[in-house]
């Protein structure tokens, strides 16, 4: 009946209660095995533990014996290896430091000689200015190029480069603008655009690395000022050089001042390393005192160092000896208990599987942080809870069993009654099986299990025309389908299973026959049912 569950509690015959028990027996008789198998595994670890301790103690044994033969010969020594090592640590820092300092001058050497060549250049643009510009302005850009000059001689820092690319700026401009009255426009522009492209490449070996997106657009403007200079555009020549002069001055200040982080992130490396330096043998002194005034207390200490060692070894043996304990005992049932869980999920049972692999992850977690009493008390609390996992999957594998056998039944049952099967599957805890009939009736029957282990069947069906309602009695019949299905239950219960009584939701009780004419009505039954397991 379309929409409204129909129920039924199956009986088991005895023949396959028979069935059923022996096979219980096989499966615990194949637990009490694998039990036994574990457990002589164990035993053979244990021996096997047995007799590496015993190896280890002999070896400790005698490497007491080297070891104090060996401090009795390093006594002797000490002295030799710690001058030794004094000297070479000396010849360390002398070698570094020489490093360091010829680092230093290079470094020095590369920004002097990058700063002469820029003030060459410079000088060069003002002689050419001379015979144009203004002679105050031109005069004061040598009095700036003399200055920079005698800083470039004398003490040259960081910030030298970007004032010798500023003042090239104004040279440039002003070179430019003494120039462009002396000759024709296009001449002006032809020079004016070629110095900006010689400048341009003097940046252009360092600007593609620290400013990438402005050497890209000083190329672009550059492309399109000497595009419109060969096509004679004077005004967009004359708005273009203002606009590349402008970008290269910006590109130039960007290189300039990345050069200048570069040389000042050196510059404090450079003292960062002294400090670290001076810190090493700062340190080195301090450590050289204590190992003296260690060396002094050393022999006064010896016999409580002794002890203390000797009880740190039994401790670290004891835990050693927990954590090999536990380590094999887990071996023995880790892989066991994950295939157990795998087994336990397939049938649905994720409390179980949960139960299962939070144990395994306790036991696991406990020997690989080398917490010897909690591995041990882990594993042991896995090995208890690994039969009783092992007797319900048994227990599962047998409701599983028990429902495919009787879905096979149903399905024959159903066959001869006519309804072809069309689909289905296992859901974990139950079957789902589809059936139609000729009508074109559809029927899902699902196979489970009530919680006492009692196999159920729950029929929905839709497509069926025999459905009659009662209102005023809550009241729900299908007679036909409810013949038809007790067809299909009378001849299953030939391979051993007896399904019982349908119910439903609504269903009249026995004796209450059927609906009073005009107090009827044929429709949908949307209500929920209850099983009588």
């Amino acid at each position: 009946m379309s929409g409204s569950p129909m129920y039924s509690s199956v009986s088991v015959g005895a023949s396959r209660l028979a069935a059923e028990a022996a096979q219980r027996r096989r499966q615990a008789e194949r637990r009490r095995r694998l039990e036994q198998e574990r457990a002589r595994e164990r035993a053979r670890r244990a021996a096997a533990r047995a007799r590496a301790r015993a190896e280890a103690e002999r070896r400790a044994a005698a490497r007491e014996k080297a070891r104090k033969e060996a401090e009795r010969r390093e006594r002797e020594h000490r002295a030799k290896v710690l001058a030794e090592a004094d000297r070479r640590a000396a010849e360390r820092r002398d070698r570094e430091e020489a490093e360091r300092a010829g680092r230093v001058a290079a470094a020095l050497d590369a920004q002097g000689a990058a700063a002469a060549r820029g003030l060459e250049e410079v000088e060069a643009l003002i002689d050419a200015a001379r015979t144009a510009a203004d002679p105050a302005a031109v005069r004061e850009l040598a009095d700036r190029l003399a200055e920079l000059r005698s800083r470039a001689r004398h003490r040259p820092d960081a910030g030298l480069g970007a004032e010798v690319e500023e003042l090239r700026g104004r040279a440039v401009a002003l070179r430019s603008a003494g120039r462009d009255h002396e000759r024709p426009a296009e001449a002006g522009h032809e020079y004016r655009i070629a110095a900006l492209e010689r400048q341009f490449r003097l940046l252009a070996e360092t600007g593609a690395e620290v400013d990438a997106a402005g050497r890209r657009r000083c190329a672009e403007l550059l492309g399109d000022l000497r595009q419109a200079a060969a096509e004679h555009r004077t005004l967009r020549v004359e708005a273009l050089l203002g606009t590349v002069e402008h970008e290269l001055a910006r590109h130039a200040v960007a290189v300039q001042t990345a050069r200048t982080a570069a040389l000042a992130e050196a510059a404090r490396r450079q003292a960062d390393e002294r400090h670290r330096r001076a810190r090493e043998q700062a340190d080195e002194r301090q450590r050289r005192a204590h190992e003296q005034a260690a060396e002094q207390q050393r022999r006064a200490r010896e016999q409580a160092a002794e002890r203390l060692r000797a009880e740190a070894e039994r401790q670290a043996a004891e835990l050693a000896a927990e954590l090999a304990e536990a380590a094999d005992r887990l071996a023995v049932v880790e892989q066991t208990a994950r295939d157990a869980a795998r087994d336990a999920a397939a049938f649905g049972e994720t409390d179980l599987q949960g139960r299962l692999l939070t144990a395994v992850h306790r036991a696991t977690g406990a020997v690989e942080d080398s917490r010897g009493r909690a591995a041990l008390t882990a594993v042991e609390e896995l090995e208890r809870l690994l039969p009783a996992v092992e007797a319900r999957l048994d227990e599962l594998l047998l409701a599983f069993e028990r429902r495919t056998e009787l879905a096979e039944v149903l399905k024959e049952a159903m066959a001869g009654e006519g309804l072809a099967f069309t689909g289905g599957g296992d859901l974990g805890q139950e079957f789902v099986l589809v059936f139609e009939r000729p009508n074109g009736a559809r029927y899902e029957t699902s196979v489970g299990t009530a919680n006492d282990g009692t196999p159920v069947l729950s029929y929905t069906v839709e497509g069926e025309s025999d459905v009659v309602v009662v209102p005023e009695r809550r009241e729900v019949t299908c007679d036909r389908t409810e013949a038809l299905l007790d067809r299909v239950h009378e001849a299953m219960g030939e391979s051993g299973y007896h399904p019982g009584e349908l119910d439903w939701d609504g269903k009249p009780p026995r004796g209450g026959g059927a609906a009073r004419p005009g107090g009827a009505a044929r429709g949908t039954s949307e209500g929920t049912a209850r099983g009588t397991a």
